[in-house]
């Protein structure tokens, strides 16, 4: 049985090292959240390997790679709370490192300095902060569930089903320190492979299919582009169609936005495509979709009926948009808009 759980371990651990490698080393998609991603994974691949050692050797295990195993808890509320308000709030590098460096000072001072006091009180602390985290993760969740379906359909029974296995990982480890052992140590030692799976379907879930690993896709290899160059266009591109408002052309087009902006368009399609795993005609879709989210909730735009409301914001056709939004979003647009107004 013992055998069974470390080499469970070990599989799941290494499983956790490929989620951790693949958004490390992800070229497409938005970078801060694939490092989140990442560090997710990371912190559950010193996890599940401090238990497979722990389990297989546990006349070698190391104390240092046991401290910073627990210590990495940390991290795991922080990046999930993080992860889930991503969709909506898209909060930048700045309010990441706000959740996140306080609590390299606790992982700091138990990992290199044995203080008896502090090794008591650690996990209580650690279980609480996490417990806020995921709290707000869930209310967040909760929360914005009706206007952002697509998304919070799958992500929030991922954070609920971690919630529950933290709950009860805890509930477990209290009633063995009182003595009351319902599970054998084994496999209470071995439940954080199950805290692993909702971790992992977020992360299959984020993985893009045809992810290039940081190698330069076949079809861009006769145009390649200088990382500083590919963010130089970005940024142009983004200027000009959110601070400008270009893709409220009905009429607009990648050869008349290329021309618009003075950039060939082979390079506006293959920035588009590497940065934001998106084609031009998807990008302009998505910006569209969100100016007429916003515009179906601002009262200057009250006078105006819904199909008003989306040709403003681009869509020359009733009938697609309607599609397109209902596609995207999981309601229809006077859904959408009764739903966030209370009704």
């Amino acid at each position: 049985m013992l055998k069974v759980l470390y080499i469970i371990n070990l599989i799941v651990a290494v499983q956790a090292l490929f989620l951790f490698l693949h958004f490390i080393l992800k070229s497409k998609g938005i970078r801060l959240l694939n490092w989140l991603l990442a560090l997710l994974c990371f912190c559950f691949t010193l996890l599940l390997t401090n238990t497979y050692v722990s389990l297989s050797s546990p006349e070698t295990q190391s104390i240092l790679l046991q401290d910073i195993a627990n210590n990495v808890m940390w991290f795991i509320g922080p990046s999930l709370y993080l992860y889930v308000i991503y969709n909506k709030k898209q909060p930048g590098k700045r309010v990441v490192l706000i959740h996140l460096l306080p609590y390299l000072i606790p992982f700091v001072i138990d990992v290199f300095f044995e203080w008896e006091t502090f090794d008591v009180i650690i996990p209580f602390f650690g279980f609480s902060q996490m417990s806020i985290y995921l709290f707000l993760a869930l209310k967040f969740c909760f929360n914005n569930y009706k206007t952002e379906r697509k998304f919070y359909s799958w992500a929030l029974p991922s954070i609920i089903a971690f919630t529950l296995l933290v709950v009860i990982n805890f509930s477990l480890s209290i009633l063995r320190n009182f003595e009351i052992e319902i599970l054998p140590r084994a496999i209470l030692q071995s439940f954080t492979t199950l805290l692993a799976i909702p971790i992992f379907y977020i992360g299959y879930k984020e993985m893009n299919s045809t992810n290039t690993y940081g190698i330069q896709p076949k079809k861009y290899k006769t145009t390649p582009l200088s990382q500083d160059k590919s963010k130089e266009y970005l940024q142009k591109i983004t200027k000009m169609m959110k601070e400008e408002n270009l893709y409220r052309d009905t009429t607009l087009k990648l050869s008349s936005f290329s021309e618009e902006i003075g950039i060939p368009t082979k390079y506006v399609s293959q920035v588009i495509n590497q940065s934001l795993n998106l084609s031009f005609s998807e990008y302009l879709i998505q910006l569209r979709l969100e100016d007429v989210k916003k515009n179906l909730n601002n009262p200057s735009k009250q006078h105006l009926t819904i199909s008003g409301i989306a040709e403003e914001s681009g869509f020359a056709s009733s009938s697609r948009f309607n599609h397109l939004f209902k596609k995207n979003i999981g309601l229809t647009p006077s859904e959408f808009q009764k739903q966030s107004k209370g009704f």
